[in-house]
């Protein structure tokens, strides 16, 4: 068996997305989708009530932001704010019929081709037109994805805001924990970052 220098690594046996940076305009909503490429399927488990599915943690702390600050923050500020993000799991409905009715953003499988395909638009839609075809509606996607939910409220109630000059920042994180029924549980923290808030003009109490 081969061996390396413990100091001198040149394999990374867990690979994830490190660290990033989200930039947002304060009073922005939006959504992420992240690909779990250590994770088969993040779909099926989830929401079964015989099988708890895996868990996902994703938070925003406030980091110790200062007046007219030039450079980022590299702690967290004393007794600061925590805002726990909404982490989206699309349902898995199954393989895919024609008779059915779907919801958008819904997930089935087409047996045809062993492919998993989401709803883009539509509430209780129904077609005979398969989704490799039906490309208006249709996307093709994948079961280890899930969706990052940054709400509009983010750093409203941070010590600092945002000015013209100065965007504030807050420290993400986000955990993955496999199922409770597992022998050995896993938990992997595959996304870390900042996030960045900058001034908007448009903002007010009402966004």
């Amino acid at each position: 068996m081969a061996r390396s220098r413990l100091l001198d690594p040149i394999n990374d046996l867990i690979t994830d997305g490190g660290d990033v940076l989200w930039s947002f305009v304060r009073g922005e909503q939006l959504e992420f989708p992240i690909t779990l490429n250590f994770v088969e399927d993040a779909l099926s488990w989830y929401g079964n009530a015989n099988n708890k599915g895996y868990v996902y943690e994703a938070v925003v702390v406030e980091a110790n932001n200062t007046v007219g600050q030039t450079t980022t923050p590299t702690t967290i500020k004393p007794n600061g704010i925590t805002t726990v993000l909404t982490v989206r799991v699309p349902s898995l409905i199954g393989n895919w019929d024609a008779a059915s009715a779907y919801n958008k953003e819904e997930v089935v499988y087409y047996t045809v081709n062993g492919k998993y395909y989401k709803l883009l638009t539509g509430a209780a839609r129904t077609s005979a037109v398969t989704p490799v075809l039906d490309t208006a509606f249709w996307t093709e996607t994948t079961i280890n994805k899930i969706y990052l939910q940054f709400p509009k409220s983010l750093g409203t109630t941070w010590t600092q805001t945002p000015t013209v000059e100065t965007p504030v920042y807050g420290f993400f994180e986000l955990r993955v924990t496999e199922p409770q029924d597992n022998v050995f549980v896993r938990t992997w923290k595959p996304v870390r970052g900042m996030v960045e808030l900058l001034f908007s003009p448009t903002y007010s109490s009402n966004d």
